[in-house]
Order: C-alpha cells, then sequence, then structure tokens
C-alpha cells in the first residue's frame, strides 16, 4: 500500500504521537509551517510547500538546505498552501493520504480544510484520504455502504452532514437509524459502537465522519 502523509500548520499540541504512523517507505509532505514540524521531529520530508509566509527567511533557508525539493508559491493565490499538497500528493496515486495538523488554532483554517474535500476537483481524493490529531479521526465519505472499526484508543463516533443527506442508514451503534435525512450541518454527535464494528449507509450527499476522544 502506497501511503502519503500530509503535515500541515495547525498547532504542534495537537500533533498525535507520530512514530506509529510512518516508516521508511511512506513519504512526507511539508506544507508551509509543516514542513519545519517534520523536521523538528527528526523526519525529512520529501517535498516541502508553500508559500512559506509563516517561516522567518532564516527558517525558510535553514529548510532549503534540509529539504531536496522546495516549491514556493505565491502569499496571493486561488488555493490554500493545503490544497496545493493534497493534490500534488494526488498526483503520486497513492492508495491512502493522511493529514496531520489539519485542525486546531486558527478557525478559518480548519474550516477551509474541512471543506476542502466538498470541492468537486478533490472528488476523486475524498476515499483515500483521513485527517488525525490526538483527539480525532476523521473522514468523509460520499453515498454508499460501509463498513467501519472503531479505533481502540477512541470512544465516540459523530456523523456530521457536510451537504443534504438522504437514506441514512446506521446500523451497530448505540443511536441506530433507519432511512433518515438531514439537512446539510446536522451534527449527529457523541454515538458510540455496540460492538467492534459498525455499518452506515446512505444514497445522497456527503457525511463527516469523526471518531474521537475527550
Amino acid at each position: 500500500m502506497k501511503i502519503i502523509n500530509i503535515m500541515v500548520g495547525g498547532p504542534a499540541s495537537e500533533l498525535p504521537e507520530l512514530e506509529q504512523y510512518t516508516n521508511s517507505e511512506i513519504e512526507w509532505v511539508g506544507v508551509d509551517r509543516g514542513a519545519k514540524r517534520l523536521l523538528d521531529r527528526g523526519i525529512t520530508p520529501t517535498i516541502a510547500i508553500g508559500d512559506f509566509d509563516s517561516l522567518t527567511k532564516e527558517e525558510l533557508t535553514h529548510l532549503k538546505t534540509k529539504v531536496a525539493n522546495v516549491l514556493e508559491f505565491p502569499a496571493e493565490k486561488d488555493e490554500t498552501d493545503t490544497e496545493i499538497g493534497l493534490s500534488w500528493a494526488m498526483d503520486q496515486h497513492p492508495d491512502k493520504i493522511r493529514i496531520f495538523g489539519a485542525t486546531g488554532g486558527r478557525l478559518d483554517h480548519l474550516l477551509a480544510n474541512l471543506m476542502m474535500l466538498t470541492k468537486p476537483r478533490f472528488q476523486a481524493a475524498v476515499p483515500v484520504v483521513e485527517m488525525i490529531d490526538c483527539y480525532n479521526y476523521i473522514k468523509m465519505y460520499t453515498p454508499g455502504t460501509y463498513t467501519i472499526e472503531k479505533l481502540p484508543d477512541k470512544k465516540y463516533v459523530a456523523f456530521t452532514t457536510m451537504k443534504d443527506v438522504t437514506g441514512l442508514t446506521l446500523k451497530g451503534f448505540v443511536y441506530p437509524l433507519e432511512n433518515a435525512t438531514y439537512p446539510v450541518g446536522s451534527a449527529l454527535s457523541s454515538n458510540e459502537f455496540l460492538e467492534q464494528v459498525g455499518e452506515f449507509s446512505f444514497t445522497s450527499g456527503m457525511i463527516l465522519l469523526t471518531q474521537s476522544n475527550d
């Protein structure tokens, strides 16, 4: 399985321990300050991408001595740095993309990162992208039937509608549903798995699934 990890510039306090997510076969992408965060943790990214407006000149110069491939973009642009990093990762045709540092801190950055996968241009990324921090595992879903496994360190599971959703059915959870309809922005939070595995399905819309702990 080909895995690409992307580190963006959210607060370091929100990051999980990275050792469990990396090995010699996994490529890392450092996005803006995320590239420095990787170097600070002894991880050299394959590529660093962004406008690097969050780095000092000295930090950027040091970054260029450590990372072989650094792509700089102007601060005034239509895409976010994270979108540019995700586009690069998708061009490598991975089986999985994990994004770290995408939550916490500035609310506008969080919203941009969550809404990113609702854009038509990133529809192909939805099945392979997951976002991870020290409290949450986040994944977007398009219509279909899915079996999901409870993560060992997570207690809660939530279903948030990112578009109007129809036909939502939940099985194997404390609060089940059958063929329900919810408008965009509905947060079905604080649900829990009954067993190790649960199943959900829906016929239209888009759902953001979160497994979390306190």
